[in-house]
């Protein structure tokens, strides 16, 4: 009975603990998000152009309102993700992505909860470090399995989001924020594509419902929706009263 409350508190701290992880993808050149109506393109053919681009994107979680300003570059084909609350909660993430954009590394630290982590995935395990579980200096192996751990998955979801059809599904690993020495596996799955209003103007966009795997579904669940002209995300409504959206993309 303990491991099975246990289990549902660990799953309500990743409600309360949703915010913005990972924005991405590319414009043919760096405009505001206000500017003029977007020309369509093909997203097998990016151009990447997000590495030159700084991101602000408005966080609502129940009564607070934030930023979150986030940046991605590469180098030697590493993708080097950062991510930073303003005014917010001011937790940091930063991240080491592959050309998939599968998490090598993660760092995420959150001064309010005292944790400062740092996570590595060696083969079919997660090896976290740091401040965490009210330890200083702590140290955990998570067993997970062959599937992908896509930490910063509005990245690792983009090809998926514009390139499958209606209904397909993927499932992959996550850690949880607000308790880092814990892995889920989330499902996420192709609602469709619909056209959405962005800052005062239409955009086409295909939608994902992103949730924990399985049975768990009942407590964690968000919509999330990615520009179909080059795959960026632009906009989430999750479980938690948590809404995040897109609001301006500006050369760094």
């Amino acid at each position: 009975m303990t491991r099975k409350i246990n289990i549902i508190l660990t799953v309500l701290t990743l409600i309360l603990s949703v915010s913005l992880t990972a924005w991405f993808f590319c414009l043919r050149r760096a405009v505001p998000v206000t500017a003029g109506a977007e020309k369509p393109a093909d997203a097998s053919k990016a151009s990447f152009a997000f590495l030159y681009l700084e991101h602000t994107f408005n966080v609502k979680e129940k009564d607070q309102g934030f930023k979150n300003i986030v940046s991605i570059r590469k180098k030697n084909n590493i993708y080097y993700f950062d991510s930073r609350d303003i005014k917010g909660k001011n937790t940091v993430t930063e991240a080491k992505l592959n050309m998939d954009f599968e998490t090598i590394e993660w760092k995420f630290s959150n001064p309010k909860k005292n944790i400062n982590v740092k996570a590595v995935r060696t083969g079919n395990k997660i090896f976290v470090t740091g401040t965490f579980d009210k330890k200083e200096n702590n140290k955990k192996e998570i067993n997970i399995d062959e599937r992908k751990w896509q930490q910063i998955y509005q990245l690792g979801m983009m090809k998926f989001a514009v390139k499958e059809a209606k209904g397909k599904n993927i499932e992959f690993w996550c850690l949880n924020p607000d308790d880092p020495g814990n892995a889920m596996v989330i499902a996420a799955a192709k609602e469709g594509t619909e056209t959405i209003m962005l800052n005062g103007r239409k955009i086409e966009a295909a939608r994902l419902r992103i949730c924990l795997a399985g049975l768990l579904s009942v407590f964690w669940t968000g919509d999330y929706w990615f520009r179909v002209s080059d795959g960026f995300f632009v906009r989430a409504k999750v479980s938690g009263d948590i809404f995040v959206e897109l609001k301006e993309e500006k050369q760094r």
